[in-house]
């Protein structure tokens, strides 16, 4: 089965605001082989750059488009495509925009490989892969601190057991960070995991002066408190947080996020396969993890698609979470069709082969970039 064409999806909202949402503009990759089945994939990256590393002509060696270099090639061979992707992409690679759109590709090649088998991807990873994964409900902090009650409230209605903020405003007023973060706990009560994203914003004198006060709001985690390759500040304040420390979101080489799980010792890290290179490097993230005592929870602010992945590869983790991302944005909600439910804080997985997604038509329309 040979690989005839690597297609890029962009999709953005007619507005889109400064904000740390990225369900407001996304890149999906499709791949098209020469029997009909097809495979999907997301990128979580800037849209417009990364679509260019897809539709890149061939050049000068070294410096070829992704979609050019595995058009052609074996499907069934995700080792040799990788591979093929870093060396002809060397002279503008391997990390940052092209680690991104490589993610993709390997989403979607995966996605054919459990097509072709008739298996969920989640089987073809782990002979021991469950069917259902805890999730938590993600979204942004509200402006005001009065503003959570309402979102909390539809959390606990619908049945999640664990929610996270983040962004937003936190940050700079320490009493406004305390302020949300004890609305938010009021709001759930004390039986729901909370875990809150301070969206890189602390060095590391200011992260542990908001550890003090935070930790009395007994929290699952806290996310990103610093810059992701203050591999220092990381170990530090791994080392003395009453909160367990998560990070890993931003990073895409292997070599950074074994950083920061051995050196920064984070006790979760949160690995987007739509940034590292897709299920292939999660697979060698989260080994590393497991050899090492830190919790692997994917990052999955994104679409269906990614949401589908993420859970994909979390059912086959020894402590199963994903992310579940409540953004209101119809490419989170309605861009992609699958037969993932959620009931009682858990997502059940179809055994749909490959990731079960497919593209809903009328809002691909609607919203693609031409």
């Amino acid at each position: 089965m040979k690989i005839t064409k690597v297609e890029a999806l962009h999709f953005r909202l007619p507005v889109v605001r400064e904000i740390a949402d990225g369900t407001q503009d996304c890149l999906l990759v499709q791949v098209h082989t020469d029997t009909g089945i097809t495979g999907l994939g997301e990128i979580v990256s800037c849209s417009y750059v990364a679509r260019a590393v897809i539709e890149a002509p061939r050049s000068a060696p070294f410096r070829h488009g992704l979609g050019k270099i595995v058009e052609g090639m074996s499907a069934g061979k995700i080792d040799l495509a990788t591979q093929a992707m870093i060396d002809g992409s060397i002279w503008y690679g391997p990390g940052g925009v092209v680690r991104h759109a490589m993610s993709g590709i390997d989403m979607a090649l995966w996605d054919i490989r459990g097509k072709i088998s008739d298996q969920p991807v989640r089987n073809l990873l782990s002979q021991t892969a469950v069917d259902r994964v805890p999730c938590y409900a993600s979204v942004l902090w509200p402006n005001r601190p009065e503003e959570i009650a309402v979102s909390a409230e539809s959390f606990l209605e619908q049945g999640y057991k664990s929610v996270k903020y983040g962004w937003g405003p936190m940050g700079p007023d320490a009493a406004l960070d305390e302020s949300l973060v004890a609305s938010a706990r009021e709001a759930l009560g004390t039986e729901i995991d909370l875990m809150v994203d301070a969206g890189r914003v602390w060095d590391v004198e200011t992260a542990h002066s908001r550890i003090e006060q935070l930790k009395k709001y007994n929290l699952c985690w806290l996310e990103e408190p610093l810059n992701p390759y203050d591999i220092k500040g990381y170990k530090e304040l791994s080392a003395n947080s009453p909160i367990p420390i998560a990070s890993g979101e931003m990073l895409t080489l292997q070599k950074d996020l074994k950083q920061l799980i051995i050196q920064g010792k984070v006790s979760v890290v949160q690995p987007d396969l739509g940034r590292i290179g897709g299920f292939s490097v999660a697979q060698e993230i989260g080994l590393l993890a497991q050899e090492t005592g830190s919790w692997t929870v994917p990052h999955a602010f994104g679409t269906g698609v990614l949401l589908a992945a993420s859970a994909q590869w979390a059912a086959t983790r020894q402590k199963p979470l994903t992310e579940f991302t409540r953004a209101s944005s119809p490419l989170a909600q309605e861009l992609v069709l699958h037969d993932i439910t959620f009931k009682d804080g858990m997502l059940t997985l179809s055994n749909a082969p490959g990731m079960g997604v497919t593209l809903n038509n009328h809002i691909a329309e609607k919203y693609r970039v031409s």
